[in-house]
């Protein structure tokens, strides 16, 4: 299982969790809620840091924060668990990017993006930094990445398996701007491209 996929399954469980026990605040007592969530504020810590970046800026309409949520005392070890995710704060909200699986449209992503953005060759490094943020790739990868215009859509390639390699696929309007986003996790380059 990827760290990506890992740091998914995380979320999910916390998440999962917390609305378990907010089902079960439901039905115990007062005494019991309040030593349940003194447990839990003593047992975790959450930090959260606004990423100020060119391309968050320049390519999103809202600010994005980095998440780390530290839980402690868990199994009755001194252990410490870490899970860390990426939000955006749209001001009324906070919204999750979506979680890449095999091909993945990404409508909300899209939405998130600002209506003035074009995506050009000067754009594009810009926009890679941007994916690098929100999807970040582990460093043995980076040495992987890849920008390919054709045929009216950018392919952001983030990793390779044999001859095929996956990635972001961008596809854009007459005027540059991006109408469909979708993460493929097979691009077959064609011989002698």
């Amino acid at each position: 299982m990827s760290s990506q996929s890992k740091a998914i399954y995380l979320q999910a469980s916390i998440l999962a969790f917390t609305l378990a026990s907010l089902n079960c605040n439901a039905q115990l007592g007062q005494q019991n809620n309040n030593r349940l969530q003194r447990f839990l504020e003593e047992s975790s810590i959450v930090n959260f840091e606004e990423i100020k970046s060119d391309a968050v800026g320049q390519i999103l309409k809202h600010n994005v924060y980095y998440i780390t949520r530290k839980t402690k005392n868990t199994f009755d070890t001194s252990k410490t668990h870490e899970d860390k995710f990426i939000v955006l704060d749209t001001g009324e909200t906070i919204v999750h990017f979506e979680c890449l699986n095999d091909n993945t449209l990404l409508p909300k992503f899209l939405s998130l993006i600002r209506d003035d953005f074009i995506l050009d060759p000067q754009t594009a490094p810009l926009f890679e930094d941007l994916l690098d943020i929100i999807y970040p790739i582990e460093e043995w990868k980076i040495d992987k990445r890849e920008i390919v215009q054709k045929n009216g859509k950018w392919y952001f390639l983030r990793d390779a398996y044999f001859r095929s390699k996956q990635g972001f696929e961008v596809t854009l309007d007459s005027d540059g701007k991006i109408i469909a986003i979708c993460y493929k996790m097979k691009w077959d380059e064609p011989d002698g491209s």
